[in-house]
C-alpha cells in the first residue's frame, strides 16, 4: 500500500482532496439543514449547533440594522448615477430566481429602444474586485473564470446589451454610462447594496418559503430582518403555483406590502440543447430518457423536479454547491457514474454549463436545460408596470 502511494502521488493527492471535499460538504450540509429548517431541526445533535448559530444570528442582525441606520441617518452616503437604476434582489440567501428575472427585465427594457446595461457583482469571478466589461453587447470579451457564471450566462443570452461586473456598482455604472451611453441600469442582486441609490427596487420572494425559518444568517437564510421589506417598491413571488398551499403566505406578504404591487411568476423549462451545439431540441424529447442529472445551484432539488415534470427519468443525480466550478476530477466522476448507470444522457443546467472549464467527454452526450420565468396572468400587468416606470420623465 505504501509503495503504491509513493508510485502514484497524484492518485494519493486526488484521494485526499476528495476526502476533504466530502468532509467540507458534510459540515456544510449539517449547517444548511439547521439554516433551512425550523426550531425543531433534525438530527437531534444539531440542537447545540442551533444555539451557536442563533447567537451568531443575533450578532449579525444587530450589525445589519446598525449599517442600515447609518445609511438612513446620512453617516454613510448613497451615491446617485445620472441615469435610471432598477435593482432586482432578494432578502434570503440564494434560490429565488434573480438571474432569470434580470434577463426578463433587461430584455423588456431593451425592447423599448432604451440604452440598457446590466451590472452584476460577479460573484465567484476573478474580476469582481477590479470590475470589468463582460460583454460590450456585440461580443463576449471576458471568460467565465473572470466574470463568474451568472454574468457569463446573461452575456450569452442578451446580445445587444452590455454586461458589466464589479463589487463597486457605482463605479461599474459610471463605466457603463461613459462607455455605452447607458440610460437604464439593471442591477443584479443589489437589494442590500445601499451605497448606490435606486429608482426602483424589485424584491423577489420564494412563494413556498419567502422568509426561510424566520431567522437571519447563519441560523436562518434571511440576509436582513423582515421589516426591511419596507424598502421594496414591488414584490415578485417566484415559483408560484396556482392551487398550492400559498394563501397564508400571500396574505402575510400582502399585509407587509402595504398596497405596493405584488406579482406572481413561476420557473419554467425554456430551452434544451446539446452541449457544443446551437440547435434547440424539443423539450418533450426528454420523455422516457434515462438521465444522470448534476447541478450546482441554490435549489438542486428543483432541477430534478423540472426534469421529472418533462417526463425525464432521473436514474441518478449529483449535487454540488452553488457556483461550483467543475474540475477534471468532477467531470471524470460524473461520466463514470453515468456509464455505471447506463444512462442515455447526462443533463445539467445552463448556469452549470458555463462553469465547466474542461473538455467535455463525448459519451454519454451532455444535455443542457435552460430555465426561464413565466408571469402567466400577471404578464401584461408586470410589463406595463416596468414600461411605465422606464418611460416616465
Amino acid at each position: 500500500m505504501y509503495r503504491h502511494q509513493i508510485r502514484n502521488p497524484q492518485s494519493l493527492l486526488a484521494s485526499r482532496l476528495r476526502s476533504r471535499r466530502w468532509q467540507a460538504g458534510a459540515i456544510r450540509n449539517v449547517i444548511e439543514g439547521v439554516m433551512t429548517k425550523g426550531d425543531m431541526a433534525d438530527p437531534p445533535f444539531s440542537s447545540s449547533l442551533q444555539w451557536v448559530l442563533y447567537a451568531c444570528s443575533k450578532i449579525y442582525r444587530i450589525g445589519v440594522k446598525l449599517r442600515i441606520n447609518l445609511y438612513e441617518k446620512g453617516v454613510f452616503r448613497s451615491k446617485r448615477l445620472p441615469c435610471k437604476v432598477i435593482s432586482i434582489g432578494n432578502i434570503t440567501v440564494g434560490g429565488t430566481g434573480k438571474t432569470p428575472m434580470v434577463y426578463h427585465v433587461a430584455k423588456l427594457l431593451n425592447g423599448l429602444d432604451l440604452e440598457v446595461a446590466v451590472i452584476s457583482r460577479g460573484y465567484g469571478g476573478d474580476a469582481q474586485r477590479s470590475g470589468g466589461i463582460v460583454s460590450n453587447g456585440k461580443r463576449i470579451i471576458m471568460g467565465p473564470r473572470a466574470s463568474g457564471d451568472e454574468p457569463q450566462l446573461l452575456a450569452s443570452k442578451l446580445p445587444g446589451i452590455p454586461i458589466l461586473v464589479g463589487r463597486d456598482r457605482y463605479q461599474a455604472g459610471r463605466r457603463a454610462i461613459s462607455t455605452f451611453g447607458s440610460s437604464v441600469l439593471v442591477l443584479d442582486d443589489a437589494f442590500q447594496h445601499l451605497s448606490l441609490k435606486r429608482d426602483l427596487d424589485l424584491l423577489l420572494l420564494d412563494s413556498m418559503r419567502p422568509f426561510g425559518n424566520g431567522h437571519c444568517i447563519p441560523r436562518g437564510t434571511l440576509r436582513e430582518p423582515m421589516e426591511q421589506l419596507k424598502r421594496a417598491d414591488a414584490f415578485i413571488l417566484t415559483r408560484y403555483q396556482e392551487g398550492g398551499p400559498l394563501s397564508q403566505t400571500v396574505s402575510v406578504i400582502e399585509s407587509l406590502a402595504q398596497g405596493r404591487p405584488i406579482f406572481k411568476c413561476r420557473h419554467v423549462p425554456e430551452r434544451l440543447f446539446m452541449a457544443g451545439h446551437k440547435e434547440l431540441l424539443d423539450l418533450l424529447s426528454l420523455k422516457g430518457r434515462r438521465l444522470l442529472a448534476f447541478s450546482g445551484i441554490a435549489r438542486n432539488d428543483d432541477f430534478r423536479a423540472t426534469i421529472s415534470g418533462l417526463d425525464g427519468w432521473v436514474a441518478g443525480s449529483l449535487e454540488f454547491p452553488d457556483h461550483h466550478s467543475y474540475s477534471d476530477d468532477d467531470l471524470r466522476s460524473i461520466w463514470e457514474k453515468a456509464r455505471d448507470l447506463n444512462v442515455d444522457n447526462i443533463i445539467t443546467t445552463e448556469k452549470d454549463y458555463f462553469n465547466i472549464c474542461s473538455e467535455i467527454p463525448l459519451t454519454p452526450r451532455l444535455l443542457v436545460l435552460a430555465i426561464g420565468i413565466s408571469f402567466g396572468d400577471d404578464a401584461e400587468r408586470f410589463d406595463s408596470y416596468i414600461k411605465k416606470w422606464a418611460l416616465s420623465p
